[in-house]
């Protein structure tokens, strides 16, 4: 997370969620509403655009009558009588060139702070496993198990794992329904991810009111057997390496190693210390996949592990684009605006929207997909009443010049 606007995105986000007393429903409305207050400003310039529009239209269509056989003529008569009624062609994607970027900076952040949860409720588990003292052990287990209860979110067992009940790949999209994040999307991580991980730099305060360094969360999950690597070491650099999403270096800091001190997997595995690795060696994988056990068992009933989550989530992040595109779609039929080429490429990419909402919300954590459900809810409110508000201000010109 190097990106200045993830890092905002994400600081504004712990901020809050410090306010609202470790909330992941407040904290996620309020920053959502915050956003959406600041993408409304573009959205009022983008009415303004299709109520111009709705005045130009037809001189657009006779231009195209009468120049239909000299695309160039066509071309610069367009561009003139646009220029004369003060319409710009691009005004009109401005809320698009704004969406698109804050979605992907808040998605990189909502990464990041799942990937620092995991990385918590590992670093409190290996805690628990290697207590020698019976009742610090309890303590230990009922501190980490609570840390796990907290990510239980409306129908979620995990806030920070997808609201999913599909365990696949499909293309580049990852499906994950479980509970407890799979090693290899630990392993993925780079050197430079954890490295710049803020929680890592900074540490955290435990539930206890205990202040936890990066240090020493390292230490300890070293010392288990489940990171290896210098602590604040990024690597080396590999290709791009200049952010975190395109780096997938592994020569410095790096979680569940493939090769494990012996001693390390003794004090976790016991005397089965033997694994899955190369020469049947045990690795980082196979004790982060004995300890975090616990929390998809505290969940089984009847001896079946529940799934993560049950879809809702994206689908209703999809509902929520598809509505938006639909009032926007009805608003330039009713102005006489929606012939206009330029809308129309519009209208095409927000069909795509509620698909790719789909894809990524049922791919990212919970948190996010119910981040960009709030968004898409909110964004039809604001969109109603900046429509009511235009409307009524249409209405009052009208009857002043009938008077």
């Amino acid at each position: 997370m190097t990106f200045f606007l993830t890092r905002w995105f994400y600081w504004l986000m712990q901020f809050l969620y410090g306010l609202f007393n470790n909330s992941y429903l407040l904290t996620i409305l309020v920053v959502t509403v915050l956003l959406r207050l600041v993408q409304i400003f573009p959205d009022i310039s983008n009415r303004k655009t299709q109520i111009k529009m709705a005045v130009v239209q037809p001189k657009l269509n006779e231009l195209q009558k009468r120049y239909e056989n000299d695309p160039q003529k066509l071309r610069v008569e367009q561009q003139k009588l646009m220029k004369e009624h003060g319409v710009s062609t691009l005004s009109s994607c401005l809320p698009m060139l704004i969406t698109l970027p804050l979605f992907f900076c808040f998605l990189a952040a909502f990464r990041c702070w799942g990937n620092e949860e995991t990385v918590k409720l590992m670093y409190e588990t290996a805690v628990a496993e290697t207590c020698t003292v019976e009742t610090e052990r309890e303590a230990a287990d009922e501190t980490a198990m609570d840390t796990f209860k907290s990510y239980k979110f409306l129908w979620v067992n995990n806030v920070w794992q997808p609201d999913n009940f599909i365990d696949a790949n499909v293309l580049i999209f990852r499906m994950d329904g479980e509970v407890i994040t799979k090693p290899r999307n630990l392993t993925a991580l780079s050197s430079v991810s954890l490295a710049n991980m803020p929680m890592l730099q900074n540490g955290y305060t435990d539930a206890n009111g205990n202040r936890i360094s990066g240090e020493t969360i390292w230490a300890k999950l070293k010392e288990t057997g489940l990171a290896a690597g210098e602590y604040g070491d990024a690597g080396a650099k590999t290709g791009c390496n200049s952010c975190s999403s395109c780096a997938t270096d592994r020569s410095g800091m790096n979680l569940l190693p493939d090769e494990v001190d012996a001693e390390a997997a003794l004090k976790i595995m016991g005397e089965n210390a033997e694994g899955t690795g190369t020469d049947n060696a045990v690795t980082g994988s196979d004790i982060y996949t004995k300890i975090m056990k616990r929390y998809p068992d505290a969940l089984a009933k009847d001896g079946k592990i529940p799934a993560n989550g049950l879809m809702i989530l994206p689908f209703l992040a999809a509902g929520m684009q598809l509505v938006s595109s639909l009032i926007l779609m009805k608003r330039q039929k009713k102005d006489g605006s929606g012939q206009n080429q330029n809308n129309k490429s519009m209208n095409y990419m927000m069909y795509l929207m509620p698909v790719m909402s789909i894809l990524i919300c049922m791919s990212s954590t919970a948190a996010f997909a119910f981040y960009w459900t709030v968004s898409g809810a909110v964004q039809i409110v604001s969109s109603l009443i900046i429509n009511a508000v235009f409307d009524k201000k249409a209405k009052k010109d009208a009857e002043v010049k009938a008077a």
